[in-house]
């Protein structure tokens, strides 16, 4: 972690130890006693496909504690079993190459928009909170792609 800088997301962890640790290969635990549980590292397609679509393993018990209060339990993310499969299989047209493809003009255009608003900060020299600026591209997007509609929270 020393050649990231201080603030850097800890997300940047497993592949920093994997690339001063090559020998660990591309799954591997991390120990974080005793500050958190174990934390299984997988970076290795084949597993992924294994872990996430071979098998339906059950999910992680701390984002369903995490989730419930929010969505009392009734989420695609923390679903299990036939429940997860129905919903799933009603949101899977949603994300389908032919459907996501289609929707690539629209995400352009708003991040077009996007982009203006840094030009004119750079223009400007201006110091600006970044994240203000992408989370509004991020509702943009979504008001577009998932709701057929212009939200502008960019403007």
């Amino acid at each position: 972690m020393s050649k990231l800088p201080k603030d850097a997301h800890p997300q940047y962890l497993p592949d920093q130890l994997r690339r001063k640790f090559p020998h660990l290969g591309p799954n591997y635990y991390i120990d974080t006693w005793p500050f958190g549980p174990m934390i299984l590292v997988v970076s290795s397609p084949s597993t992924l496909y294994q872990i996430t679509q071979e098998h339906s393993l059950p999910k992680y018990h701390a984002l369903r504690s995490f989730l419930y209060p929010l969505t009392d339990g009734l989420d695609i993310v923390t679903m299990e079993g036939q429940t997860w499969k129905a919903w799933r299989s009603i949101y899977n047209p949603g994300f389908s190459n032919t459907n996501l493809m289609a929707l690539v003009p629209e995400i352009i255009r708003e991040t077009s928009r996007f982009l203006q608003v840094l030009h004119k900060h750079v223009q400007e020299n201006d110091i600006f909170p970044l994240k203000t600026h992408t989370d509004n591209l991020a509702m943009d997007v979504i008001g577009r792609v998932g709701y057929p509609t212009r939200l502008t929270a960019i403007e």
